[in-house]
């Protein structure tokens, strides 16, 4: 399991490591999620590219709990409980999180009826 860094990302505690010109930002469409179907958070880069995740944002607007889940693909490869009614939760991972080569990067809620805002941020190589 990555390490997480709670810690806001300053000059003294910088993004971690990427490839200069790549890094960018992922979002769910604007568009809250509300079901437990996935959510394309980056599509398969072709090749042996590989999405590599920095950090997210989430908000659960709704009066429904849920657990969050990203994914390499199918393979869940973190999860986090997100109240109802949660304020902005961030995270930051010291040792981004990879997908395989050729594989989207996918983020679903397990509980329908929540209504989640996911932001991501990372690189692909």
């Amino acid at each position: 399991m990555p390490l997480l860094n709670d810690a806001p990302l300053t000059q003294n505690n910088p993004q971690p490591v990427s490839i200069a010109g790549s890094a960018t930002a992922w979002s769910s469409s604007g568009a809250a999620i509300t079901t437990t179907a996935d959510r394309a958070l980056l599509a398969a880069q072709g090749g042996s590219l590989r999405a590599y995740l920095c950090g997210l944002q989430l908000v659960n607007a709704s009066a429904t709990a849920t657990e969050v889940v990203v994914k390499d693909g199918a393979t869940v490869i973190w999860r986090h409980y997100l109240p109802a009614n949660s304020q902005s939760f961030e995270v930051g991972f010291i040792q981004p999180l990879r997908t395989s080569a050729n594989t989207a990067l996918n983020f679903a809620c397990l509980t329908a009826g929540a209504s989640v805002y996911v932001n991501a941020q990372g690189y692909v190589a």
